[in-house]
This record gives C-alpha cells, structure tokens and sequence, in this order.
C-alpha cells in the first residue's frame, strides 16, 4: 500500500499547487481589474489626464495668441509715442481737430438744403 499512498499524497500535492495557482491568478486578474476601473475613473483617470492635456493645449493657444495682441499694441504705442503725424492724423481723421490758424472747408452732398426762412415781421 506503500505506492498507494504516494500516488495519493503525490495526487493531493497537485491539486493544491492547482488551487493554489487558480488562487494567485484570480488575485492577479482582481489586481488587474482594480488598476484598470481606477486608472479609467478614479481621480487621476486616463480621461480626466487626456482632458487636463486638451485644456492645456488650448490655453497654450491663447497664450500665443495673447503675446501676438500685446506685440501689435506694443507697435501701436511706439508709433503713438514716437511719430508726431500717427497723432496728427488721429486728431484730424477721428476728432475733428484742427491746427491753430486753419481754415476747414467742408463740402455737403450733392443735394441742395432749401434756404432758411425769413421770419415774419
């Protein structure tokens, strides 16, 4: 019975390496689970990051965008600052200013404004 006995112990000693292993691999395979659902929804999700990088890209745009605008007005405050006639112009064309010792001729439509009335005596 002595064969008997190690066939047995040698068959029991399969088994549990069997259990054992199927053990491991659901603990593995729950591991696997576990990081998946957490890196798809938990707080520092792969969403959450490829949503962070879009923003991040769009406000790098802006920024570029930014620094053009302050480019172009920092042009336009030299030329202010810098040529007396950007000014002049300015005063004339938006303002209706005129030099000291200027005369202004300014010419109607083409259509004739019938003459004022004398008023009755």
């Amino acid at each position: 019975m002595r064969a008997g006995e190690v066939i047995s112990s040698a068959q029991g000693e399969l088994t549990a390496a069997r259990v054992a292993r199927k053990r491991r691999l659901l603990f593995i395979a729950a591991l696997a689970i576990l990081i998946a659902v957490f890196s798809i929804g938990g707080n520092r999700s792969l969403i959450r990051i490829y949503r962070m990088n879009k923003t991040k890209a769009e406000l790098h745009r802006e920024i570029e965008r930014v620094k053009q605008g302050n480019q172009e007005l920092g042009k336009e405050v030299h030329s202010l600052t810098n040529d007396p006639g950007r000014v002049e112009s300015i005063a004339r064309e938006d303002l209706g200013l005129i030099k000291p010792d200027e005369v202004v001729y300014q010419f109607g439509s083409a259509k004739s404004t019938p003459p004022p009335r004398a008023s009755p005596r």
